[in-house]
């Protein structure tokens, strides 16, 4: 009898612990360039929720991350020290991550600059006003919320029908979690779509290439604008290295470059780029 007593009691545990794991799945609508509002990207972003936190990050990096892993089990089960990525493709448009820590509420956006990883602990304390309206949501009575971040005044709708005080990127702390967030002018939109249960603990997606660095806002700011400032500096300090002088690049008739064509070529890339990826989420951390 005590035996049957302590595996009902394990059984319990574990169904608890499950329980306590789910991913919550939000399509993000983002419109990055502030002068063509009419160019919409989407892309589903997954919330996996622990009692140790949560992380947010695209799906699409989840696949890729997935299908990496299995290209690099296969090659070591076969012995092969050759491994084709060119397999793999990367089709994810949102490479930052939020991460948000139960015990320390602590708040991490990790994101990069010019190949540079970054995580940059969120001090900002949400401030919300519960509203009274309510409207409903994918079947939940949710109830409005507003706040401003980010530069940015956001709009929330929230559900008491999920006790999870969570929600997508770094937004939470409200009652329930965040069904769904837009700012004033629909630059940036959160909406559920979608949940499961786990039946793991999900483990922090994979931030892949050099060591992640931890810094403040602030001085993410600061080496942002150094960025926008001399874009080839990275570029201009590698040629400075003996070993980068032997590599030759080559234009698309064959004509080899030189180190100040490569350098004058990579400014204007950068900076091509930019005029049409200008509305940055976090305002703050790009102005």
């Amino acid at each position: 009898m005590k035996k049957i007593n302590l595996i009902i009691l394990l059984i319990c545990m574990s169904s608890t612990i499950f329980a306590q794991n789910h991913r919550f799945v939000y399509e993000y609508s983002f419109k990055i360039d502030s002068l063509n509002r009419e160019n919409i990207t989407k892309e589903l972003m997954n919330l996996d929720v622990s009692k140790e936190g949560s992380s947010f990050y695209s799906s699409e990096k989840q696949l890729y991350d997935s299908l990496m892993n299995a290209e690099m089990k296969k090659n070591v089960a076969v012995g092969s020290t050759h491994i084709d990525f060119s397999k793999v493709k990367n089709n994810s448009k949102v490479g930052s991550i939020v991460t948000k820590n139960q015990a320390s509420s602590e708040t991490v956006l990790h994101t990069s600059i010019n190949g540079d990883k970054y995580g940059i602990v969120l001090t900002e304390k949400l401030e919300w006003k519960i509203g009274p309206e309510t409207q409903e949501i994918h079947g939940y009575k949710a109830q409005k919320a507003t706040t401003e971040s980010s530069g940015r005044k956001w709009t929330a709708w929230f559900t008491n029908d999920i006790q999870i005080q969570d929600g997508p990127y770094k937004f939470n702390g409200l009652p329930g979690l965040i069904l769904q967030i837009s700012d004033e002018k629909n630059d940036h939109v959160f909406e559920f779509v979608g949940s499961k249960k786990l039946n793991y603990a999900p483990s922090k997606p994979e931030i892949r290439g050099p060591k992640e660095l931890m810094i403040s806002a602030q001085n993410f700011n600061q080496l942002w604008k150094d960025y926008l400032r001399d874009p080839a500096k990275k570029l201009r300090q590698m040629f400075s290295g003996t070993e980068v002088k032997l590599i030759k690049v080559t234009d698309s008739n064959g004509r080899e470059l030189s180190q100040s064509e490569i350098i004058r070529n990579r400014e204007k890339r950068v900076r091509d780029q930019l005029k049409n990826t200008n509305n940055f989420l976090e305002l703050t951390l790009y102005r």
